[in-house]
């Protein structure tokens, strides 16, 4: 399965997601392959994709997307979601199997939002994440508990409450690190590595990092890398934390 976390921290946006993905032939298959360096998080036009379920959904509703933005002046969500879902239910996936979550990002007329649409077997659902707000994207009985999901969105903090960009990053980083650690230890599903996009909601600019697995890395507010666990600092080589920088996007038409 998949962990995705989509927050709003007020000033930015955050969307990070593990690398395990689990492939099989079909919704009731009982063979399938786990796969644990999988990338979740992509760039788009307007910022970062992800999505957990059927991945080829997503790919469908990204292609969906693009087609009826170039067509339209204004984007109708929810029907891309459904054309999606009976695209896939045509080429032979079961209503049940073609479900999902995705999360993506969008400008608005206040800055960039975060969104989700929630894509089930009879029903579909479209949400707007909150400011100071976190969802949670797993199985429901593998979800992290509840006490966890509220400390990690107690520990959010937008920008302006740091030095720098860098110091901002850092403190994320560590709090992402440290919930995808507590995961990957209780859900042999979930890996501790995990890919992560920064996101400016008023400029659009975003910062794309990815954490491997088994580093325990966190960066210092000088830029190098420090070990998490207790005792002498041991520096790490730079290349453990890979950081990209997306300038900004263009609005949406209309």
């Amino acid at each position: 399965m998949t962990l995705i976390i989509a927050a709003d921290v007020q000033d930015h946006l955050i969307l990070a997601g593990d690398h395990c993905a689990v492939l099989s032939r079909g919704s009731n298959a009982r063979e399938h392959v786990i796969i644990r360096n999988y990338q979740k998080i992509y760039s788009w036009k307007y910022g970062a994709i992800a999505g957990s379920g059927d991945v080829v959904l997503m790919v469908v509703f990204l292609r969906l997307f693009l087609l009826h933005e170039r067509q339209n002046a204004r984007v109708d969500v929810l029907q891309i979601a459904s054309e999606a879902k009976a695209a896939r239910i045509r080429a032979g996936s079961p209503p049940g199997g073609c479900v999902g979550n995705i999360f993506f990002t969008l400008p608005a007329s206040d800055g960039f939002q975060m969104h989700g649409v929630y894509i089930g077997e009879h029903r579909i659902r479209l949400e707007t994440v909150d400011p100071i707000c976190t969802c949670f994207s797993m199985q429901e009985q593998r979800s992290p508990h509840r006490t966890a999901c509220n400390a990690f969105n107690g520990r959010l903090r937008p920008a302006l409450f740091f030095s720098d960009t860098r110091a901002f990053d850092t403190h994320h980083l560590d709090l992402l690190r440290r919930f995808f650690e507590c995961q990957s230890a209780m859900d042999d599903r979930v890996t501790c590595s995990f890919d992560v996009m920064f996101l400016d909601k008023r400029t659009g600019v975003g910062r794309f990092w990815t954490a491997p697995d088994g580093m325990g890395l966190r960066v210092s507010l000088g830029g190098e890398l420090e070990s998490a666990g207790e005792g002498p600092v041991q520096r790490k080589r730079p290349e453990a934390l890979f950081l990209q920088v997306f300038r900004p996007f263009e609005a949406l038409s209309g």
